[in-house]
C-alpha cells in the first residue's frame, strides 16, 4: 500500500484556551493541524469530547433511515423492524463503549433517531399524545440506545477483567477491599475533570460495583450477557 504523508494530520489535545502549537514533519511534509479526525471510524476531538463524533453518527443513521423509510414504506412491520436494527442502529453503537455520552442533550439526539425508526417500523405516526412513542418502543421490545450503551461496555469490563481482549487491567485497575465492596469488585480513581470522569473506566467501575457478584463472577461471556440482560433498565441506568 502507497503512503501519502500529505493526507495525515495532527490534533493538538488540550483545554487551555491559549494553544502553542508546533510544527510536526512527516517524510519532508508538514502536517496540517486540524481541530478533529476520523480514526477507525470514531471522530476524535482536540477537546477529547464527543459532540462531533455523535453529531456525525445520527446524521447517517438519519440518512440511513431516511432511505429504508423510502424503499421499505410498503413493508410490513417485522421487515422495518430487521432494516433498522441491521442497518441503522449499529452505525448508532459503533464503539459506544469509548464515546457513551453523558450529557442528556447528546442521549436525546442518538434516542431521537430510535424514536423516528419505532414509528416507521410500526407506521404510527397519527398517535401524537404525550408516551405514545415510549409505548411504540415497549411493543417493538427495543431498550433505549442509553441502556444498550451501558450493557456493552460492562460487556467490554468483563472482557477485559478476564483477559479476553489486548488491555492489560492491571495497568488500570486497582482491586477492592473484598471486606467491604465484596469480591470483584474494582476502587474507583479520583477524577476532578468530567473528560476523564465520564471516560470508560471511571464510569463503568461505578456500573460494575453495582452489580451483584453473581453477574461479575460468571463463568464466561455469554453467562454474563445473560445474567446482564435480566437486570431491569432502571436499576443500570439510576440517574435518568
Amino acid at each position: 500500500m502507497e503512503f501519502h504523508p500529505e493526507k495525515c494530520t495532527v490534533i493538538h489535545v488540550t483545554n487551555k484556551k491559549t494553544i502553542t502549537k508546533y510544527q510536526y514533519n512527516l517524510h519532508g511534509h508538514t502536517l496540517e493541524s486540524v481541530t478533529n479526525s476520523k480514526y477507525l471510524g470514531v471522530t476524535i476531538s482536540k477537546n477529547l469530547k464527543w459532540d462531533d463524533h455523535i453529531g456525525n453518527i445520527r446524521s447517517k443513521a438519519s440518512r440511513t433511515l431516511g432511505f429504508i423509510n423510502r424503499n421499505l414504506k410498503g413493508c410490513k412491520q417485522p421487515v422495518k423492524a430487521i432494516a433498522y436494527t441491521t442497518l441503522v442502529r449499529p452505525t448508532l453503537e459503533y464503539a459506544s463503549s469509548i464515546w457513551d455520552p453523558y450529557q442528556r442533550k447528546n442521549i436525546k439526539s442518538l434516542e431521537s433517531v430510535q424514536r423516528r425508526a419505532a414509528r416507521f417500523a410500526t407506521s404510527n405516526y397519527s398517535d401524537r399524545t404525550p408516551g405514545s412513542v415510549t409505548s411504540i418502543l415497549q411493543d417493538l421490545q427495543w431498550e433505549s440506545l442509553e441502556t444498550r450503551r451501558v450493557r456493552s461496555r460492562l460487556a467490554m469490563f468483563y472482557k477485559i477483567t478476564h483477559g479476553l481482549i489486548d488491555i492489560p487491567p492491571l495497568d488500570y485497575l486497582t482491586p477492592g477491599d473484598g471486606r467491604t465492596r465484596g469480591t470483584n469488585k474494582y476502587r474507583q480513581p479520583p477524577t476532578h475533570r468530567d473528560v476523564y470522569k465520564y471516560s470508560f473506566f471511571p464510569r463503568t467501575i461505578t456500573d460494575w460495583n453495582r452489580l451483584p457478584n453473581v453477574i461479575t463472577q460468571a463463568a464466561n461471556i455469554n453467562e454474563f450477557r445473560a445474567q446482564l440482560s435480566k437486570i431491569p433498565a432502571a436499576l443500570l441506568t439510576p440517574n435518568v
